[in-house]
């Protein structure tokens, strides 16, 4: 989708979504990516700075959405999406990748990344994945979904 087919949608959507702030670089527009920020919403559309295609959708505020799979909701006020959720929802197949530099878990499918923060001081090298880890302040919660085109 092109940003301007996006701004259009927003601009027809005024009413239901408020606070967007366009984010780009001032000094070299071709730089950065363009991101348009629906801060009420908790949610960043990415676009190429180039192209001008839409190539991220960032779930940030995993609070302020309601989210299903397959008609059945994996966030929502009353579902916390804690990584047994995902793994119930999505059917997890394989381990996610550990993030040390950021002390996070990223569990990746196709087109799609759940990323869990982790407090605790983990080491990557796992061997049942991100269901088989204790952790001392309860499961893991998505902090951040991340919706793109591909692998």
């Amino acid at each position: 989708m092109p940003i301007s087919q996006a701004i259009s949608i927003l601009r027809g959507q005024c009413r239901v979504i408020k606070n967007i702030h366009l984010c780009y670089c001032d000094y070299d527009p071709l730089a950065m990516d363009v991101i348009l920020n629906l801060t009420e919403d908790g949610i960043r559309l990415v676009f190429d700075p180039i192209s001008q295609r839409l190539k991220i959708i960032e779930v940030y505020n995993m609070e302020k959405v309601k989210l299903k799979y397959c008609g059945v909701h994996f966030n929502s006020p009353t579902i916390s999406p804690t990584n047994d959720q995902i793994e119930m929802s999505f059917g997890a197949t394989h381990p996610g990748v550990f993030d040390p530099a950021n002390q996070q878990f990223i569990l990746n499918f196709r087109g799609l990344s759940f990323f869990f923060p982790s407090n605790d001081k983990l080491e990557h090298n796992y061997s049942h994945g991100l269901g088989s880890l204790q952790f001392s302040n309860g499961p893991p919660v998505v902090s951040k979904l991340c919706i793109y085109m591909g692998n």
